[in-house]
């Protein structure tokens, strides 16, 4: 008789089925409590060694966007915003944890126009910006953006920090996995599998992991996405100006990507469509950006005075090849 088939067997892998459960919500949980100190540490920039200071013109856009979509005093001191490394803004944390939640600007978001912007040290795939080409000038005009913008951003992320997302995640992730141990193991007592050839156990198993698998990928990504759509919707509904400054925002981000799908070459035609979003297989991990400007153009009709803005396809020229 297999080992596994035996009374300890039987106990050590019920063992580690539980271990797996523990570990699919600590995946979520840790980052976003106890690791978060080591988050900052990984992902903020340096220069000659030491981190960059986050700049003086940026912390009354974090304290206004955190008095405008109202988080209480108590929850303001637990975050924590710093300069982080890349193009992009990010977050981890949650003040439903009471522990430090930090916040991650890029650099850029220093500049306000084009005199003042330095491209020292700035590399696209570990190489020089040919900042004189169109590429070059459409992504340093999408790095600049208006305090409008940087405030609709900073609010965003704020609201993702101000939510249960990691905990919710984290008993998802937990309930699969427990869902599939209890199926596998009912199966087995009712079948009789035990008495099977241990091919046929195997295959079973696999069967389970990948319907457990599909099953955790789809809800996993259904949740990211509304939640993405639901913290556009919570800042847009801030003002007018929160909604136009979240439509130059994904504007400037979709000209971004279009800049550095030229700039990457063949391996930014695998990143990014050619309107911009990010180029998706099977998961549709984030919302689709060109959905999210979109969503702020019907707001600021909402909201009656809607601007023309310009098109993100008069900044660089790009291939008509690819996906939206």
């Amino acid at each position: 008789m297999s080992w596994f088939l035996k009374p300890t067997g039987r106990r050590v892998m019920k063992a580690v089925a539980f271990s797996g459960m523990a570990s699919g919500f600590l995946m979520y949980y840790l980052p976003n409590s106890y690791f978060t100190e080591q988050y900052e540490l990984a992902t903020q920039l340096h220069k000659d060694g030491i981190p960059v200071r986050l700049p003086k013109n940026i912390l009354p856009l974090v304290e206004a966007a955190l008095n405008d979509i109202d988080i209480s005093k108590a929850k303001q001191s637990l975050i924590f915003p710093y300069i982080g490394y890349g193009f992009d803004i990010f977050h981890a944390g949650s003040t439903l944890l009471s522990r430090k939640c930090v916040l991650g600007l890029p650099i850029s978001f220093k500049y306000s126009n084009f005199e003042d912007f330095d491209v020292t040290g700035i590399v696209v795939n570990n190489e020089p910006v040919p900042w004189s080409s169109p590429e070059g000038k459409s992504l340093q005009q999408s790095l600049i953006l208006s305090d409008d913008a940087k405030k609709f951003a900073i609010a965003r992320e704020l609201v993702h920090i101000d939510s249960s997302e990691p905990i919710l995640k984290g008993v998802f992730t937990s309930s699969v996995m427990c869902m599939c141990y209890i199926f596998a193991s009912t199966v087995n007592k009712r079948l009789n599998f035990y008495a099977r050839p241990r091919n046929l156990r195997l295959c079973f198993y696999t069967l389970v992991s990948c319907f457990g698998y599909a099953f955790w990928a789809l809800g996993n990504d259904l949740t990211c996405v509304s939640n993405e759509a639901s913290a556009d919707e919570t800042v847009a509904n801030i003002s007018e100006t929160y909604a136009r400054g979240g439509l130059e925002f994904y504007e400037k981000i979709l000209q971004r990507n279009i800049a550095l799908r030229s700039l990457i070459k063949d391996r930014g035609e695998a990143l990014y469509t050619a309107f911009g979003n990010d180029r998706v297989l099977l998961r549709t991990r984030h919302m689709a950006f060109s959905e999210r400007r979109d969503y702020m153009k019907t707001r600021l009709q909402n909201y009656g005075k809607c601007e023309e803005v310009p098109k993100i396809s008069e900044a660089v020229q790009v291939p008509s090849r690819g996906t939206v």
